[in-house]
């Protein structure tokens, strides 16, 4: 089964444009026919009206978030004391998905900033099943990721084993672990034994190379060409999350893309 890949544009042409709305045009006049976006705070009528017309497929978004706190920027779900606002931001997602056709949401966990892990644990098991029930109302899914240490200091949700006990607990089969395999070689190493052991739980999936963060093509610490082969024998029919920032500019770092031996 050949892979498709999505442009994220939390990272993708943000040196050639400022908004979002823009960087899905460029992705679209560059070949890419899905993206991966944030919720696009101030932009949504800007954004839909540049999905309309470029026709793109909106394969995940980030659930809304507060930049004005350092602890929510990074998302709500696990934060205790956050729930209304955890409530608020999913609605304003869901919306907003529904109106761009996205079927995939983000649920960021949050910033641990001390206290007692299991509270963090109880308020994010239970935002997790309340967005479980909003979702499946809209036909959609959720998706939790475990994030490095070295990427986001202090980011609650950071395990592969932490995800699968949190799954488990909300019991939800349309809530998912998304498997971000930068984020996974600097948690756990050792990505085909992980993949194949947490296969059954992997809704979607984001590339990086480790351990700058560049193109899959670049010297890593990955072998993508084997990696890419793995992810097709899984029977992934979903978007890739092209989720890197470019060496140089997003344009010239796109030869990966057919040096691989993969069309956008």
């Amino acid at each position: 089964m050949a892979l498709k890949f999505a442009a994220n544009l939390n990272f993708l042409f943000t040196e050639r444009a400022a908004t979002i709305a823009e960087r899905i045009r460029l992705a679209h006049q560059n070949g890419f026919r899905a993206v991966e976006i944030p919720y696009p705070e101030g932009e949504t009528g800007d954004v839909v009206a540049a999905v309309k017309d470029t026709g793109v497929v909106v394969s995940l978004v980030n659930l809304a978030f507060d930049k004005t706190d350092d602890q929510l920027r990074f998302g709500s779900t696990s934060v205790p004391g956050s729930e209304k606002l955890f409530s608020r931001q999913l609605d304003a997602t869901i919306e907003f998905a529904r109106q761009v056709g996205c079927g995939k949401i983000h649920l960021t966990a949050g910033i641990f900033k001390g206290g007692q892990e299991s509270d963090y644990t109880k308020t994010y098991t239970s935002n997790l099943k309340i967005a479980a029930d909003s979702l499946r109302a809209s036909q959609m899914v959720g998706v939790i990721e475990p994030i490095n240490k070295y990427a986001v200091p202090g980011y609650f949700m950071n395990s592969y084993a932490k995800a699968a006990g949190v799954l488990a607990d909300v019991g939800a089969d349309n809530i998912q672990l998304l498997a971000d395999l930068y984020h996974l070689q600097h948690l756990h190493g050792n990505v085909s034994k992980t993949l194949e052991e947490y296969k059954s739980l992997i809704g979607h999936f984001q590339i990086a190379q480790v351990p700058h963060r560049h193109e899959p093509d670049v010297s890593g610490e990955l072998d993508y060409g084997y990696v890419f082969k793995t992810l097709q024998e899984f029977g992934y029919d979903g978007w890739v999350g092209c989720e890197y920032k470019p060496k140089t500019t997003t344009v010239e770092g796109l030869g990966w893309v057919s040096k691989l031996g993969y069309t956008l």
